[in-house]
């Protein structure tokens, strides 16, 4: 398995997620971007994966206007990643910080919950 953040995850991420068909059957009808920042200013890792009809793809660096942008710092992060922590813990106790569309991560739990599922073999 690839090193969390890496080049080589960032790769396999996105294959995992262009590959499934269950990912491309739950975004059908979606239009949404997702960017996450780990870390702060320069240092931050930061990507986005977009969701463009069926088809969904991880792309490192930030996007050019994300829908919801999730932002941590590296240790809650990697909490979230490995299943230590829950997304919803972190945002509770302030975290995980979420900008954005609120709506659009309620108006899409299903999408998120299969993005988990398929990103599963990199944790």
């Amino acid at each position: 398995m690839p090193e969390y953040l890496s080049p080589a995850w960032f790769t396999e991420a996105d294959a995992l997620l262009r590959s499934s068909e269950a990912m491309a059957a739950q975004s059908q009808g979606v239009q949404l971007v997702l960017e996450q920042r780990v870390g702060a200013g320069d240092d931050a890792a930061v990507w986005h994966v977009q969701f463009a009809n069926g088809v969904v793809s991880l792309t490192e660096g930030p996007a050019v206007a994300a829908d919801v942008v999730f932002a941590s710092d590296a240790a809650t992060a990697e909490g979230i990643r490995n299943g230590s922590l829950s997304a919803q813990a972190a945002f509770i106790a302030g975290d995980l910080r979420v900008e954005g569309s609120i709506n659009a991560l309620l108006e899409h739990a299903a999408l998120f919950a299969v993005l988990e599922d398929v990103l599963g073999p990199l944790r």
